[in-house]
């Protein structure tokens, strides 16, 4: 009986220890297949973030807006309100460079009906002019950087709806100012490039917390491409209410482009929210895509010493410089050379003075796109940046080199057309940049760079009018030969200091991120 129970109980312990093994060979079996699993996802998670993102941007409206078909994102409609707004900066900038003829010429008039020639309102000299002209620009390069800190403090939507509204305003008092005396348009004028000039440094400080990586060209460029069709809308319609407008005509355009100006900002008011958390009805698909894609942080410390000595900081701020003295130069002085040279009448070819502007308004979002598409899989941000802006101004810069040496008032005006148009492309490369760099501080930094290309608007002009006195071909020749290696040196200059990734001093310390979120806890 003894020995019984004995073989009873070895029976027993060989039975356990069989089920034992078995189960851990079948726990083998279980473990093993999602060890590879995971493995595998670990290999491939940087390129699954990578896919993740455009599935997420093209399905980020599937879930949560399926109530309507014509939903458009939250992040489109900042896109087209910008555009607009930047569409009304620019009628407000450039309005009165068309409006001044009908104010000092004699010029056509047709009031019910009647058509006469009317006298000019005021005896205003060359000289005159283009110091009420140029007084826009004294105010527009001192708010860069206090705009681009106010952004970040009360946040960009409201400095940059405010700037619109404040300048729009004074617009309206543009006839009063101007019959009251010439100095006083003079500081309505340098009071409506204060107000204005916060815009660009809104805009980046704005697309810091709206613009996912993978779309950051594009709606980048969507909305500055409202600065080059406000031009161009603006010049036409300013010419035909000097004509058939009221007030005179000359003053009608002042109070339209003023009321426009208004009835943007009531809109915005109601549209556009500072952050996708702030918006109260964006869908949550859009705003934890936005959330998760960009880089910014809350409470970044400014630190200017950091910024100031930063290398990609300074190829902004060249690339900036040579792309702002390469546009004056071309949008400014070259119709002086078609004029003193070539001795064409350019007021006589209003659509081609437009042109230039409507290809570059075409081209900055073509480019945009393009841009984006190559950074998600194809090239790095950085070397997408090279290229765009080596394009942009390259192509720039020889064209303007060929319309000083053709005799063809064809080929000149198509050289400035082409090159101003590639110009577009500079916003892929150097101003988008801001935003790779610097998410945290992208309004202080673009700032920076905003007034140091503003300067250009200065200095080309001045040193233009000093080299080309004589009116001579060689003269001008030699001013695009200096515009073209300005533009070559900020292409060095920019390819060899440009990055693709945020900066240390334009984030958050981790450090104390991960304190807070200790004390919080604690």
């Amino acid at each position: 009986m003894e020995r019984q129970d004995v073989n009873t109980d070895i029976q027993t312990t060989s039975e356990e220890a069989e089920n034992e093994e078995t189960e851990r060979k079948r726990n083998e079996q279980q473990n093993t297949p999602e060890t590879n699993e995971q493995k595998a996802s670990t290999d491939n998670d940087h390129q699954r973030n990578e896919g993740q993102e455009l599935s997420e941007s093209r399905s980020v409206s599937a879930d949560e807006d399926n109530s309507s078909i014509f939903s458009v994102p939250k992040r489109y409609v900042l896109a087209i309100m910008m555009f607009i707004g930047f569409m009304n900066m620019y009628a407000i900038r450039v309005n009165l460079n068309v409006a001044i003829g009908a104010m000092v010429k004699p010029h056509p008039v047709v009031e019910r009906g009647r058509h006469y020639i009317k006298d000019p309102d005021f005896n205003w000299g060359s000289r005159l002019q283009g110091i009420v002209l140029g007084s826009f620009y004294y105010g527009y390069m001192f708010l860069q950087i206090p705009g681009g800190y106010l952004a970040m403090k009360i946040g960009g939507t409201k400095i940059y709806g405010a700037g619109v509204l404040v300048a729009a305003v004074l617009t309206l008092f543009t006839p009063v100012a101007a019959r009251a005396s010439v100095w006083a348009l003079v500081a309505l004028r340098v009071g409506e490039g204060l107000a204005l000039g916060v815009m660009l440094p809104c805009n980046h400080q704005i697309w810091s917390h709206w613009a996912p990586g993978s779309e950051r060209t594009i709606l980048v460029t969507i909305a500055l491409a409202g600065m080059n069709v406000g031009t161009i809308v603006t010049m036409p319609l300013t010419g035909l209410l000097t004509k058939y407008g009221f007030d005179g005509g000359w003053a009608s355009v002042f109070y339209c482009f003023g009321i426009a100006g208004i009835l943007w900002w009531v809109l915005w008011v109601f549209l556009i929210h500072d952050t996708p958390a702030k918006h109260p009805s964006i869908s949550k698909v859009e705003r934890n895509y936005i959330e998760r894609n960009v880089s910014v942080q809350k409470d970044v410390e400014i630190k200017w010493k950091a910024i100031m000595t930063s290398g990609p900081v300074w190829g902004v701020i060249l690339g900036n410089i040579a792309n702002d003295w390469g546009l004056y130069t071309i949008l400014i002085c070259l119709p002086l050379f078609l004029m003193d040279i070539m001795h064409f009448n350019v007021q006589a070819m209003g659509f081609v003075a437009s042109l230039p502007f409507l290809l570059k308004a075409i081209v900055g979002p073509v480019g945009g796109v393009i841009a984006d598409v190559l950074r998600n899989g194809y090239m790095t941000t950085a070397n997408v940046r090279r290229l765009f802006y080596c394009i942009g101004a390259m192509s720039a810069a020889t064209l303007i080199v060929v319309s000083g040496y053709t005799t063809s008032v064809k080929l000149a005006v198509a050289s400035m057309c082409i090159g101003v148009a590639f110009s577009g492309l500079l916003h892929s490369g150097y101003e988008v940049n801001v935003l790779d760099i610097a998410p945290g501080v992208s309004g202080i930094v673009m700032g920076i760079s905003n007034t140091a290309g503003t300067i250009m608007g200065f200095l080309s002009p001045l040193l233009v009018g000093v080299m080309t006195e004589g009116k001579k071909r060689e003269q001008w020749q030699m001013v695009f030969w200096i515009t073209f290696f300005l533009y070559l040196a900020g292409t060095i200059l920019f390819c060899i200091l440009v990055s693709g990734e945020a900066q240390p001093w334009a984030l958050e310390d981790k450090n104390d991120s991960e304190s807070t979120l200790d004390e919080e806890s604690s």
